[in-house]
Protein backbone atom coordinates (compact mmCIF):
# COMPACT_ATOMS: atom_id res chain seq x y z
CA UNK A 1 0.00 0.00 0.00
CA UNK A 2 1.06 3.60 -0.55
CA UNK A 3 0.27 4.48 3.05
CA UNK A 4 1.15 2.73 6.30
CA UNK A 5 -0.87 2.58 9.50
CA UNK A 6 -0.45 0.37 12.47
CA UNK A 7 -1.86 0.07 15.96
CA UNK A 8 -2.11 -2.39 18.77
CA UNK A 9 -4.19 -2.43 21.93
CA UNK A 10 -2.82 -4.13 25.03
CA UNK A 11 -4.04 -4.16 28.61
CA UNK A 12 -6.06 -6.05 31.18
CA UNK A 13 -9.22 -4.50 32.62
CA UNK A 14 -9.43 -6.20 36.01
CA UNK A 15 -12.76 -4.75 37.10
CA UNK A 16 -15.57 -2.71 35.55
CA UNK A 17 -18.31 -0.85 37.33
CA UNK A 18 -21.21 -2.67 35.75
CA UNK A 19 -22.83 -6.09 36.08
CA UNK A 20 -21.72 -8.87 33.77
CA UNK A 21 -24.24 -11.58 34.62
CA UNK A 22 -27.00 -12.89 32.39
CA UNK A 23 -27.17 -14.42 28.93
CA UNK A 24 -26.10 -12.50 25.89
CA UNK A 25 -29.01 -10.66 24.31
CA UNK A 26 -29.40 -10.08 20.56
CA UNK A 27 -27.36 -7.11 19.34
CA UNK A 28 -29.35 -3.89 19.58
CA UNK A 29 -28.94 -0.78 17.43
CA UNK A 30 -26.06 1.39 18.55
CA UNK A 31 -27.33 4.00 21.00
CA UNK A 32 -25.08 6.65 22.48
CA UNK A 33 -24.87 6.91 26.30
CA UNK A 34 -25.54 10.34 27.76
CA UNK A 35 -22.49 12.57 28.07
CA UNK A 36 -22.21 15.97 29.71
CA UNK A 37 -19.80 17.78 27.41
CA UNK A 38 -17.59 20.57 28.71
CA UNK A 39 -16.02 23.27 26.61
CA UNK A 40 -12.21 23.23 26.85
CA UNK A 41 -11.12 24.75 30.14
CA UNK A 42 -14.66 25.41 31.43
CA UNK A 43 -15.29 22.35 33.60
CA UNK A 44 -15.37 23.04 37.36
CA UNK A 45 -12.01 22.95 39.09
CA UNK A 46 -13.33 20.01 41.11
CA UNK A 47 -13.70 17.91 37.95
CA UNK A 48 -10.93 15.29 37.92
CA UNK A 49 -11.44 14.90 34.16
CA UNK A 50 -10.64 18.56 33.46
CA UNK A 51 -7.75 18.58 35.92
CA UNK A 52 -6.30 15.55 34.15
CA UNK A 53 -6.70 17.15 30.72
CA UNK A 54 -5.02 20.35 31.90
CA UNK A 55 -2.13 18.40 33.44
CA UNK A 56 -1.56 16.40 30.29
CA UNK A 57 -1.78 19.47 28.09
CA UNK A 58 0.82 21.29 30.18
CA UNK A 59 3.47 18.65 29.39
CA UNK A 60 3.43 19.29 25.62
CA UNK A 61 6.50 21.40 24.82
CA UNK A 62 7.88 19.87 21.63
CA UNK A 63 7.75 22.25 18.66
CA UNK A 64 5.41 21.47 15.79
CA UNK A 65 3.24 19.08 17.81
CA UNK A 66 -0.55 18.99 17.96
CA UNK A 67 -1.93 16.96 20.84
CA UNK A 68 -5.62 16.38 21.47
CA UNK A 69 -6.74 15.07 24.86
CA UNK A 70 -10.15 13.89 26.03
CA UNK A 71 -10.98 12.41 29.42
CA UNK A 72 -14.43 10.97 30.12
CA UNK A 73 -15.59 10.27 33.67
CA UNK A 74 -18.10 7.42 33.33
CA UNK A 75 -19.33 7.91 36.89
CA UNK A 76 -20.48 11.48 36.31
CA UNK A 77 -20.80 11.49 32.52
CA UNK A 78 -18.46 14.49 32.32
CA UNK A 79 -16.29 14.84 29.22
CA UNK A 80 -13.35 17.25 29.36
CA UNK A 81 -11.07 18.17 26.45
CA UNK A 82 -8.21 20.46 25.60
CA UNK A 83 -8.34 22.79 22.59
CA UNK A 84 -7.56 19.96 20.15
CA UNK A 85 -9.74 17.37 21.85
CA UNK A 86 -12.49 17.94 19.28
CA UNK A 87 -10.11 18.08 16.31
CA UNK A 88 -10.08 15.21 13.80
CA UNK A 89 -6.82 13.28 13.36
CA UNK A 90 -5.97 10.38 11.09
CA UNK A 91 -7.32 7.46 13.08
CA UNK A 92 -4.58 4.99 12.12
CA UNK A 93 -5.61 1.60 13.55
CA UNK A 94 -8.03 3.07 16.06
CA UNK A 95 -10.54 2.71 13.23
CA UNK A 96 -10.31 -1.03 13.89
CA UNK A 97 -12.27 -0.52 17.11
CA UNK A 98 -15.05 1.31 15.24
CA UNK A 99 -15.23 -1.39 12.57
CA UNK A 100 -15.42 -4.18 15.14
CA UNK A 101 -18.13 -2.37 17.12
CA UNK A 102 -20.14 -1.91 13.93
CA UNK A 103 -19.75 -5.57 12.98
CA UNK A 104 -21.01 -6.61 16.42
CA UNK A 105 -24.06 -4.32 16.35
CA UNK A 106 -25.23 -4.00 12.73
CA UNK A 107 -27.49 -7.06 12.90
CA UNK A 108 -25.47 -9.29 10.57
CA UNK A 109 -24.48 -12.77 11.70
CA UNK A 110 -21.07 -12.84 13.36
CA UNK A 111 -19.32 -16.12 12.60
CA UNK A 112 -16.41 -17.78 14.34
CA UNK A 113 -14.24 -16.74 11.39
CA UNK A 114 -15.36 -13.14 11.88
CA UNK A 115 -14.37 -13.25 15.53
CA UNK A 116 -10.97 -14.65 14.66
CA UNK A 117 -10.44 -11.71 12.32
CA UNK A 118 -11.57 -9.28 15.04
CA UNK A 119 -9.17 -10.82 17.55
CA UNK A 120 -6.33 -10.52 15.06
CA UNK A 121 -7.20 -6.89 14.29
CA UNK A 122 -7.60 -5.81 17.91
CA UNK A 123 -4.83 -7.93 19.46
CA UNK A 124 -1.74 -8.21 17.27
CA UNK A 125 -3.26 -5.46 15.08
CA UNK A 126 -3.08 -7.53 11.92
CA UNK A 127 -3.72 -5.21 8.98
CA UNK A 128 -4.68 -8.10 6.68
CA UNK A 129 -7.42 -9.06 9.12
CA UNK A 130 -8.63 -5.47 9.17
CA UNK A 131 -8.60 -5.33 5.38
CA UNK A 132 -10.95 -8.32 5.31
CA UNK A 133 -13.23 -6.88 8.00
CA UNK A 134 -13.29 -3.53 6.23
CA UNK A 135 -14.38 -5.21 3.00
CA UNK A 136 -16.93 -7.61 4.47
CA UNK A 137 -18.58 -5.22 6.92
CA UNK A 138 -19.10 -2.35 4.53
CA UNK A 139 -15.98 -0.24 5.01
CA UNK A 140 -16.94 3.41 5.15
CA UNK A 141 -20.63 2.59 5.54
CA UNK A 142 -19.81 0.90 8.85
CA UNK A 143 -18.09 4.06 10.06
CA UNK A 144 -21.15 6.06 9.04
CA UNK A 145 -23.39 3.73 11.06
CA UNK A 146 -21.24 4.26 14.15
CA UNK A 147 -21.20 8.03 13.62
CA UNK A 148 -24.99 8.13 13.35
CA UNK A 149 -25.67 5.63 16.14
CA UNK A 150 -23.36 7.20 18.70
CA UNK A 151 -23.87 10.78 17.59
CA UNK A 152 -20.16 11.28 16.97
CA UNK A 153 -19.39 14.90 16.20
CA UNK A 154 -16.01 14.96 14.47
CA UNK A 155 -15.66 11.59 12.71
CA UNK A 156 -15.76 11.31 8.92
CA UNK A 157 -15.00 8.61 6.37
CA UNK A 158 -11.71 8.73 4.43
CA UNK A 159 -11.55 10.47 1.06
CA UNK A 160 -10.16 7.24 -0.38
CA UNK A 161 -12.59 4.54 0.75
CA UNK A 162 -9.82 1.92 0.81
CA UNK A 163 -7.70 3.82 3.35
CA UNK A 164 -9.22 2.92 6.70
CA UNK A 165 -6.27 4.46 8.54
CA UNK A 166 -7.37 7.84 7.24
CA UNK A 167 -10.78 7.78 8.89
CA UNK A 168 -10.91 11.17 10.60
CA UNK A 169 -11.49 10.76 14.34
CA UNK A 170 -11.24 13.08 17.33
CA UNK A 171 -10.18 12.22 20.89
CA UNK A 172 -13.64 13.04 22.26
CA UNK A 173 -15.31 10.79 19.68
CA UNK A 174 -12.91 7.95 20.52
CA UNK A 175 -13.82 8.37 24.19
CA UNK A 176 -17.48 7.97 23.25
CA UNK A 177 -16.74 4.82 21.26
CA UNK A 178 -14.80 3.24 24.11
CA UNK A 179 -17.53 4.14 26.56
CA UNK A 180 -20.00 2.36 24.32
CA UNK A 181 -17.76 -0.72 24.27
CA UNK A 182 -17.96 -0.85 28.08
CA UNK A 183 -21.57 0.24 28.61
CA UNK A 184 -23.42 -0.40 25.37
CA UNK A 185 -22.27 -3.72 23.94
CA UNK A 186 -23.90 -6.94 25.02
CA UNK A 187 -21.86 -8.30 27.96
CA UNK A 188 -20.37 -11.17 25.99
CA UNK A 189 -19.34 -8.82 23.16
CA UNK A 190 -17.92 -6.29 25.60
CA UNK A 191 -15.81 -8.99 27.22
CA UNK A 192 -14.75 -10.28 23.80
CA UNK A 193 -13.48 -6.87 22.70
CA UNK A 194 -11.63 -6.12 25.95
CA UNK A 195 -10.15 -9.61 26.10
CA UNK A 196 -8.96 -9.35 22.51
CA UNK A 197 -7.25 -6.05 23.29
CA UNK A 198 -5.70 -7.34 26.51
CA UNK A 199 -4.34 -10.45 24.76
CA UNK A 200 -2.21 -8.46 22.31
CA UNK A 201 1.48 -9.42 22.14
CA UNK A 202 4.23 -6.99 23.08
CA UNK A 203 4.74 -6.18 19.42
CA UNK A 204 2.22 -5.83 16.63
CA UNK A 205 2.19 -8.18 13.67
CA UNK A 206 4.45 -5.78 11.78
CA UNK A 207 6.92 -5.62 14.67
CA UNK A 208 6.05 -2.12 15.90
CA UNK A 209 6.69 -1.61 19.61
CA UNK A 210 3.52 -0.23 21.17
CA UNK A 211 4.84 0.36 24.72
CA UNK A 212 4.05 4.08 24.95
CA UNK A 213 1.33 6.36 26.28
CA UNK A 214 -1.21 4.44 28.34
CA UNK A 215 0.85 1.30 27.72
CA UNK A 216 4.15 2.77 28.91
CA UNK A 217 5.55 -0.23 30.81
CA UNK A 218 6.44 1.95 33.79
CA UNK A 219 2.77 2.96 34.23
CA UNK A 220 0.76 0.38 32.35
CA UNK A 221 -0.74 -1.52 35.27
CA UNK A 222 -4.27 -2.75 34.49
CA UNK A 223 -4.82 -0.39 31.55
CA UNK A 224 -6.84 -1.65 28.59
CA UNK A 225 -5.82 0.49 25.64
CA UNK A 226 -5.65 0.70 21.88
CA UNK A 227 -2.64 2.31 20.23
CA UNK A 228 -2.43 3.90 16.81
CA UNK A 229 0.42 5.02 14.59
CA UNK A 230 0.59 6.15 10.99
CA UNK A 231 3.53 7.35 8.91
CA UNK A 232 4.26 9.48 7.00
CA UNK A 233 1.62 11.81 5.62
CA UNK A 234 2.80 15.43 5.26
CA UNK A 235 6.23 14.50 6.67
CA UNK A 236 4.69 13.74 10.06
CA UNK A 237 3.50 10.85 12.17
CA UNK A 238 0.19 10.30 13.92
CA UNK A 239 0.68 8.61 17.29
CA UNK A 240 -2.29 7.88 19.57
CA UNK A 241 -3.14 6.10 22.80
CA UNK A 242 -6.70 5.54 24.00
CA UNK A 243 -8.30 3.32 26.59
CA UNK A 244 -9.30 2.74 30.21
CA UNK A 245 -6.30 3.30 32.51
CA UNK A 246 -7.82 2.64 35.93
CA UNK A 247 -8.65 -0.71 37.49
CA UNK A 248 -12.29 0.22 38.12
CA UNK A 249 -12.82 1.40 34.55
CA UNK A 250 -14.18 4.76 35.70
CA UNK A 251 -12.20 6.90 33.26
CA UNK A 252 -11.77 6.78 29.50
CA UNK A 253 -8.70 8.59 28.16
CA UNK A 254 -7.86 9.44 24.56
CA UNK A 255 -4.58 11.18 23.68
CA UNK A 256 -4.01 11.82 19.98
CA UNK A 257 -1.05 13.52 18.34
CA UNK A 258 0.34 14.63 15.01
CA UNK A 259 4.07 15.22 15.30
CA UNK A 260 7.21 15.80 13.26
CA UNK A 261 8.67 12.52 12.06
CA UNK A 262 10.72 10.64 14.61
CA UNK A 263 9.06 8.00 16.74
CA UNK A 264 11.35 8.19 19.81
CA UNK A 265 10.53 11.86 20.42
CA UNK A 266 6.89 11.29 19.56
CA UNK A 267 6.65 8.46 22.08
CA UNK A 268 8.12 10.73 24.75
CA UNK A 269 5.32 13.25 24.18
CA UNK A 270 2.67 10.54 24.64
CA UNK A 271 4.45 9.11 27.68
CA UNK A 272 4.66 12.49 29.42
CA UNK A 273 1.06 13.47 28.68
CA UNK A 274 -0.42 10.13 29.71
CA UNK A 275 1.64 10.00 32.91
CA UNK A 276 0.40 13.45 33.91
CA UNK A 277 -3.20 12.46 33.17
CA UNK A 278 -2.86 9.28 35.20
CA UNK A 279 -1.26 11.09 38.13
CA UNK A 280 -4.36 13.26 38.48
CA UNK A 281 -6.79 10.36 38.02
CA UNK A 282 -4.93 8.13 40.44
CA UNK A 283 -4.62 5.55 37.70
Amino acid sequence: MSRSWRAVGVGVLLALTMGCAGPMSPPAPVVAPSITAQEPGTAPTTSPAQQAVDAGDATVTRDGVEVGIAVLDRRTGTLATNDAGASPFNSASLSKVLTVVDALTNGDEVTDDDRQLMQAALGPSDDDAMNTLWSTSGGSSGITRIVDGLGLQDTTVPDDASQWGEVQLSPRDMASVLRFVVEGLAPADRDFVLTAMSAAPARATDGFDQAFGLLDPERRGPAAAKQGWLCCLDDSVDLHSAGLPDEAGRFVVAIFSQQPFGYPAARSVLDDASAAVRDVLGA
